[in-house]
């Protein structure tokens, strides 16, 4: 017998036994097994084998998912949350000088109806505010949002002569990435050499930034041509005011006037003059139509009429811990990296803000910070989950080599997920990170299970290769079934419709390429780590020195088996106190979940927060101001708030108005002190606004 114990393996259930010369070697094993085992177990099983054979192979394939791994790391995008295309479209009308009844009537009304026989179109709403109407279509999850973008502008052309000359709706796609990525308030120095030099130097700089949408200022004041014209002159040179319209739609525009050739050289003729000074308005020529206007001697406006240049009527205030201040909005590409895009935008800053004359540049809002903080956080637990995971699979195993295998195969299952979700262009996020997170824990069991098997069959002289894949045998189908159980569960998520699909389809899918991950990286890369670095255990023997297999009956217990067992019979032989016990601890659960708060996506990390104020749509700038200074004044006062940017009015673009709402009222963005609970300061924010609303 002793001199047998060179070639022999243990099997599940059984007492010592010495394997069949066939099962000395891979192909051996396959043909003894084949008969018994699944066609899924055959396959698993076959791989694994397969690796076995192949390991130069399997090391070459590891290095290369690890290398192309970690480079999916560094070029994945960072977002704060999974970018959603939102099932819907907007209608967005600028009409400049109307009220919101003129709006309501002349545009939303008309384009709202027209729309109506589109396509998976499911609710519409239409909000007139000043000068611009805001008509959107919420469509059913599913539908092609592009053939509806072409249907809604065809509906709205047809209708085009029913709509006033100088409005020009345009249909618009909505996603997160138009939300501002950056936004960043100007105050001091002097109002209007700050603004010509944002308008001139700042935005055009920042534009120029890869990555960047739009930067739009927000606050600032624009100069008009006014022409007050002087009815005793009108009167006097026999024109009415008629005359000056008409002076102004015949001249300043530019016209083809043909072609001349020269030598070598054809040279293109344009007729009129562009208009652009106030000097250029004021002498525009009036057309004489008989001799009693001829006779007066006017000849232009500025015969007839006041010219002067004006600032125009404000549609927006803006201002910065009460401070009149000017906002730029920043927005990125979809396709563009948020944290790239910031980074790129604070290092611009202390050059621009040198150009501004004394004007200072506070950041109000800025995604990175907080998709830094939040993927560093969740880095760190992960790390902090494969540390945990490594000491507690050494204090079990009591293997070195052991745990080295089983930790080696983490990394490399976490590094093949990041491959799958560049290839699924998917980007690190809270959800993506998180679902990494939380699969290292299941990631490692597969491992374990192989590793801890394989172990307990080479021992002694017991052939390795032989020992290796009956281990595997073994255990693959209870690995591949463990995994596709909770590939089952999570794989489903990304299925569903409506926004929720659309936010935690990567969370979903993430979990689904981590578990498989870990199941190829259990059947292919552990058995042949363990083949390289596993060294034989010592054979377990009885109390007479026999070599006994491990789950024989007579087997003594290990240290693990002898703190366990007492419980274990102990539970058995109470069996319906362990039960009530569990249903008891069921139903605490289920009592304890009402109690928990529930929200979104929580705060997410931020030190920011937005606060609307709503108003009527027809309120003046000025009252909307009043209303507006009253709450920032109790903004200001909450512990915790650093920084209070206030805007109130339109925006100027109606688009960025439909998403914050500052064209029907007042937004506020807070900046929050380090450290400062959120959940307290949005409190003492409900209560105080409360308090002054009383």
């Amino acid at each position: 017998m002793a001199s047998s114990l060179g070639r022999r393996c243990w099997a599940v259930g059984a007492g010592p036994r010495a394997l069949p010369d066939t099962a000395h070697t891979p192909r051996g094993i396959l043909r003894s097994d084949l008969s018994v085992t699944s066609n899924a177990r055959h396959l698993v099983f076959k791989l694994a084998v397969l690796s076995l054979k192949n390991r130069a192979l399997i090391a070459l394939i590891t290095i290369v998912a690890a290398i192309f791994g970690s480079m999916a790391l560094v070029n994945l995008k960072q977002e704060l949350i999974p970018s959603i295309e939102f099932p819907a479209l907007m209608v967005i009308t600028t009409y400049p000088g109307a009220s919101p009844e003129v709006v309501n009537t002349d545009v939303s009304t008309p384009i709202e109806a027209a729309i109506q026989a589109v396509p998976g179109l499911e609710t519409t709403s239409a909000t007139s505010t000043t000068n611009a109407s805001v008509v959107q279509a919420s469509f059913t999850y599913g539908t092609d949002l592009s053939t509806a973008e072409q249907k809604m502008t065809q509906a709205v052309n047809r209708i085009s002569s029913q709509l006033p000359e100088s409005v020009d709706p345009q249909v618009l796609l909505l996603s997160i990435d138009d939300l501002p990525a950056v936004q960043l308030a100007v105050s001091g120095g002097n109002a209007e050499t700050i603004q010509t030099r944002l308008e001139n130097i700042v935005v055009p700089e920042l534009e120029k930034i890869d990555g960047v949408n739009q930067a739009a200022i927000l606050g600032a004041t624009t100069q008009r041509v006014v022409i007050t014209p002087d009815q005793a002159k009108l009167a006097a040179a026999g024109f009415t005011q008629q005359a000056i319209n008409d002076a102004l739609e015949q001249n300043g525009i530019l016209f083809p006037g043909g072609a001349i050739t020269e030598g070598d050289k054809t040279l293109t003729v344009q007729t009129g003059t562009k208009v652009q000074s106030v000097e250029d308005v004021a002498s525009l020529p009036l057309v004489a139509t008989n001799a009693d206007q001829m006779a007066t001697g006017a000849k232009t406006i500025a015969d007839v009429a006041t010219v002067e240049l004006a600032a125009a009527e404000a549609t927006s205030i803006s201002r910065v811990n009460g401070e009149d201040a000017l906002t730029i909005s920043i927005t990125k590409l979809g396709t563009a990296n948020t944290v790239e895009v910031s980074q790129a935008i604070t290092a611009l800053l202390p050059e621009l803000e040198s150009q501004l004359d004394g004007g200072e540049i506070t950041v109000i809002f800025d995604q990175a910070p907080y998709i830094e903080q939040s993927i560093e956080a969740l880095a760190q637990e992960g790390v902090l989950g494969l540390v945990f995971a490594v000491i507690v699979i050494l204090i079990f195993l009591l293997s070195f080599r052991a745990t080295i295998v089983t930790a080696i195969s983490i990394p490399t299952s976490v590094l093949i997920t990041l491959l799958g979700l560049q290839a699924m262009e998917y980007s690190l996020n809270i959800l993506t990170l998180g679902a990494l997170t939380m699969a290292i824990g299941r990631v490692v069991d597969d491992s374990i299970v192989v590793i801890e098997n394989i172990k307990r069959h080479y021992v002694g002289g017991a052939d390795k290769m032989a020992s290796i894949i009956l281990a595997v045998r073994e255990v693959a189908g209870a690995i591949t079934a463990s995994t596709i159980t909770t590939v089952a569960v999570f794989l489903p998520i990304a299925l569903v419709g409506d926004m929720t699909g659309e936010l935690f389809r990567p969370f979903a899918m993430t979990v689904t390429i981590a578990m498989l991950s870990s199941l190829l990286v259990a059947l292919t890369i552990v058995p042949v780590l363990a083949y390289w670095f596993m060294k034989p255990g010592e054979e377990l023997q009885d109390a007479d020195g026999n070599v006994i297999d491990p789950e024989h009956p007579d087997a003594p217990p290990s240290k693990l088996q002898k703190a366990y067992l007492p419980m274990l019979k102990w539970t058995v032989k109470h069996s319906a106190v362990t039960l009530i016990v569990a249903v008891l601890v069921l139903a605490g659960t289920l009592f304890s979940a009402q109690f928990m708060k529930t929200n979104f996506l929580g705060d997410s990390g931020q030190n920011t927060m937005t606060v609307q104020q709503e108003m009527p749509a027809a309120s003046s700038l000025a009252v909307k101001d009043a209303a507006a200074a009253r709450v920032e004044k109790v903004l200001q006062d909450v512990p915790g708030v650093d920084t209070v940017l206030a805007s109130v009015g339109s925006s100027g673009s109606a688009l960025t108005d439909a998403f914050s709402g500052g064209a029907s009222g007042a937004t506020f963005s807070l900046t929050l002190t380090d450290g400062a609970d959120a959940e307290q300061v949005r409190a003492d924010i409900q209560s105080g606004v409360a308090s002054r609303s009383r």
